[in-house]
């Protein structure tokens, strides 16, 4: 790896214009050429570091290399005779950027520096040595493109047409390297690229370190008849005259464009209290005249001494007549052509301004005149109209007085709002700052305020703290909105009526107005005598729960021992927030027991005395709420359960008190085989009882009775009993009776089981060739299966059923499940006469029975067996 030393100077370019705004001068110190180490410099640095000789001298007039002298990578065909023999040696001095690296010398009259030779000090005899015989550095060029006379850079900038350019090139090797072979200086070429890919060149001698190049010494660089568009800078080395060291510059760009003095204002809309900011674009470096017009001298706006602004009208010498300062300014432009401008409102009265800028010939830099009086060749104007600040308020429209109300908002401008709510007789918050976003919010405490409508108006920047001072200055409020306070509200349910012991009492609901509310619960048997603490265990328990968003939620565990209906009332203060006369808020109920002796008091009197403190005190609009649960002994029950043919499922439910989410394990403790286990949660789908319910799969169980379990892993259990049945793919009616005709049925099949079925078998009457011609199966209006007769063949009894929905050569008729059938029969099959019959597997009806007279009666069920 290389190490670069630097010898010259390096340049530091300021990329982009500073954005608009209060920035400091832009020409201060902007682009200056900042000398890293120079010639003597690096000499003292390598002499100091390395405990060497230093180069003292250039090279000799024919190009020579002497002791000392410093040599560039890269660079052919030197003469290094004054210092080492052909055949020699250059070694890397020890400890230095170059240690161990050794440059063979074949020719010492014709020498080349490798490409990829290490930097640093050489020794000729040892890398031990102490003396540099030579130096070798990679060579850098660089430069820039400036407006001529300054050190303002434009690359990557914009100038008008008629811009005086400099070219600086700056070389490490400049004021060093010479020619070889006639010893003259080397030199670096110019490449001005016009933006249609035409360049010029220009050829300098590399004689110093630093070179500026001008227009008066290259005339191109003269902009006024340049073409518009981006141009290019590339600086290179001359080959043939640097030892055919080729290096070269990056590319630096700008561009040329039609001068045009222009004035934009960020915004033509500000708020009184804003800044007004302005973008003037010019000539690079240039001065221009700006001035505020359209001004109510009482109420002015005023230029800040900030940003671009270089002299400022502090006498009101440019306002005719008035003394009014602030109002004109002389302004400079930096290397971008561009000046920026602040104008702040805070005292200007609600108009439109216009501001102008001149090109000014009259006055003269720095010195102020009138509007009227400014001679100019080009000038520009720009219009900014202040308005009223205003004030947004984000505040819901009514609130529950003893809330705190969060009055927030924010400000079109200005730092500080005063917030008065009735003009000030209720409250007033005076000076509260805006944050960075111009947002505010301040906290109204309603406690005790009356009900109704209220006033609320925000002044921004107000110089007043009372309202009388406010409407003395005949001050109009920036911004106004209104709230209604509303009485305290409270609700409460229990998600339970009925409680578990060891379970939670659940309690909620709503409450305005407060940050808590109080809940006292009351046992059956009161408060004993004598006791002195709180708690479910004693019978009384006085606890509180928080509010938030106007919703609250308390549990409260209900212990062994707590059986027998309670009492529960939630409290919460009226409008002054207190109960009673007793001095206590809400959350603080529970201090209640210092006012009144509650030991020895029965539920009903406990109930007595504490409405007494509260809601019943005279002139109180505290509320309550009153609500009662029983606490039982936990149990938890079957219901009964219906018994199932193998492959239903076996459908489970059941009743307990014990709260939501309750674990309950059903398994069998006997039969044929062990049922898969099912562990399911307690529900409460009304206060008044609790439930669980589970899905046991019997497909893979044999035919037997099987003894249940329910249990909710505390001890509370119950047991139960079901028969798990054969499976019956059957639907019979066994026969009928007569007399007997054939005709068309209607009416409903509803199995007790779910059966498969692909055949219809129909009885006849004896010595008859009953049968049935078709039959039509529907479920919900949808025929899903159908089947003819094909005649006194084969199996004539029997005809197929086909299912028409999905191709099985079966159809399934589903436990409990209704379907409507269609049976045209022949000759004399044997009927049911009746209207609705119980049959193996399920039940049948007649809807009506057409005979083949025509007659219509709702007693014919046709003697079937439905089979698979």
């Amino acid at each position: 790896m290389r190490c670069h030393l630097h010898f010259g100077y390096k340049l530091k370019f300021q990329k982009g214009a500073e954005k608009m705004g209060m920035r400091e001068d832009k020409n201060k110190g902007h682009g200056k050429a900042k000398a890293i180490i120079s010639i003597a410099l690096a000499a003292i640095m390598l002499a100091s570091v390395f405990g060497a000789l230093a180069p003292t001298s250039a090279r000799d007039g024919a190009g020579a290399i002497e002791r000392g002298d410093v040599v560039f990578c890269g660079e052919r065909g030197l003469d290094v005779s004054a210092i080492i023999t052909s055949g020699g040696i250059f070694y890397g001095m020890a400890d230095t950027t170059a240690d161990g690296e050794v440059v063979v010398v074949a020719d010492n009259t014709d020498f080349d520096v490798p490409q990829t030779v290490k930097e640093g000090p050489y020794n000729v005899t040892t890398r031990e040595g102490t003396v540099a015989d030579m130096y070798v550095v990679e060579p850098e060029i660089n430069g820039d493109v400036r407006i001529e006379g300054t050190y303002d850079s434009i690359v990557g900038y914009s100038v008008p047409i008629g811009t005086k350019l400099t070219i600086r090139v700056n070389s490490n090797f400049g004021g060093m390297m010479k020619n070889a072979i006639d010893g003259s200086w080397s030199k670096v070429k110019i490449r001005l690229i016009d933006p249609y890919g035409i360049y010029m060149t220009k050829t300098i001698d590399a004689d110093a370190v630093s070179i500026d190049v001008t227009s008066s010494e290259w005339p191109q660089l003269d902009t006024t008849d340049w073409k518009v568009g981006e141009w290019k800078v590339k600086i290179t080395t001359d080959k043939a005259t640097c030892n055919d060291v080729d290096i070269s510059s990056p590319y630096y760009e700008f561009t040329v464009q039609k001068y045009e003095l222009s004035i934009e204002a960020e915004e033509n809309t500000v708020c009184r209290g804003e800044y007004i900011i302005l973008r003037v674009s010019g000539y690079p470096s240039y001065y221009y005249y700006l001035i505020v017009t359209d001004v109510d001298p009482d109420k002015p706006p005023a230029i800040k001494d900030v940003g671009d602004v270089r002299a400022l009208d502090v006498a009101g010498d440019a306002y005719p007549a008035t003394g009014t300062p602030n109002l004109a300014a002389w302004i400079k432009t930096g290397s971008d052509g561009i000046a920026d401008v602040a104008i702040d409102t805070t005292g200007a009265d609600e108009r439109t301004y216009t501001i102008k800028v001149y090109d000014a010939t009259t006055p003269a830099y720095p010195d102020f005149a009138p509007d009227s009086d400014v001679v100019s060749e080009y000038d520009d104007d720009v219009d900014v109209t202040v308005v009223k600040p205003e004030v947004s308020f984000d505040i819901p429209t009514s609130a529950t007085v003893g809330e705190t109300v969060k009055i927030q908002g924010c400000i079109s401008a200005g730092d500080r709002v005063d917030i008065l709510i009735d003009n000030g007789d209720v409250a007033y918050e005076d000076d509260e700052p805006v944050d960075v976003n111009n947002e505010f919010e301040v906290y109204w405490d309603t406690a005790g305020v009356s009900t109704g409508l209220h006033i609320i108006d925000a002044y921004i920047d107000c110089p007043y703290d009372s309202y009388d001072e406010i409407e003395n200055a005949g001050i109009d409020e920036d911004g106004s909105t209104m709230m209604i306070l509303t009485s305290p509200a409270l609700t409460a349910e229990q998600l339970r009526n009925i409680v578990a012991e060891g379970d939670d009492y659940a309690i909620e609901g709503t409450a305005t107005g407060v940050d808590d509310v109080d809940i006292v619960l009351i046992g059956p048997d009161g408060y004993p005598l004598g006791e002195t603490s709180l708690g479910v265990e004693y019978g009384l328990e006085i606890t509180s729960a928080s509010v938030t968003d106007s919703e609250f939620s308390e549990d409260v565990v209900m212990i062994e021992g707590t059986e027998g209906t309670w009492k529960t009332l939630v409290f919460s203060p009226g409008r002054d927030g207190e109960y009673g006369f007793t001095g206590l808020t809400s959350g603080e109920l529970y201090s209640i027991i210092v006012f009144e002796n509650f030991t020895g008091k029965t539920q009903t009197q406990i109930e007595a005395l504490l409405k007494d403190l509260t809601v019943w005190s005279a002139g109180s609009d505290d509320l309550m709420e009153n609500l009662s649960f029983d606490v039982e002994n936990p149990y938890v029950r079957f219901d009964p359960i219906e018994d199932v043919i193998i492959g239903e499922s076996l459908e489970i439910t059941g009743k307990t008190n014990r709260e939501p989410g309750t674990a309950i394990a059903i398994w069998s403790i006997e039969g044929p085989q062990e049922l898969p286990p099912v562990i399911t949660e307690v529900g409460w789908p009304t206060p008044d009882q609790g439930i669980f319910n589970a899905t046991i799969d019997t497909s893979n169980v044999v035919q037997g009775d099987y003894t249940l379990e329910a249990n909710d892993g505390d001890g509370n259990n119950d047991t139960a009993t079901v028969e798990i049945l054969e499976t019956i793919s059957i639907f019979d009616t066994g026969l009928g009776t007569y007399p007997s005709i054939s005709g068309t049925h209607n009416g409903t099949i509803t199995p007790s089981y779910t059966i498969n079925v692909s055949k219809l078998y129909t009885y006849s009457c004896i010595g008859t060739g009953g049968h049935t011609k078709s039959i039509e199966l529907f479920e919900n209006d949808t025929l899903i299966a159908n089947g003819t007769w094909n005649g006194y063949t084969g199996d004539w009894h029997n005809i197929t059923i086909h299912n028409v929905t999905d191709g099985t050569p079966y159809v399934t008729l589903l436990k409990n499940r209704e379907y409507r059938y269609v049976i045209k029969t022949g000759s004399y099959p044997q009927i049911i006469h009746e209207h609705e019959f119980n049959a193996t597997g399920g039940t049948i009806t007649c809807t009506d029975f057409t005979d083949a007279n025509s007659n219509i009666h709702y007693d014919g069920i046709p003697a079937i067996k439905l089979f698979l």
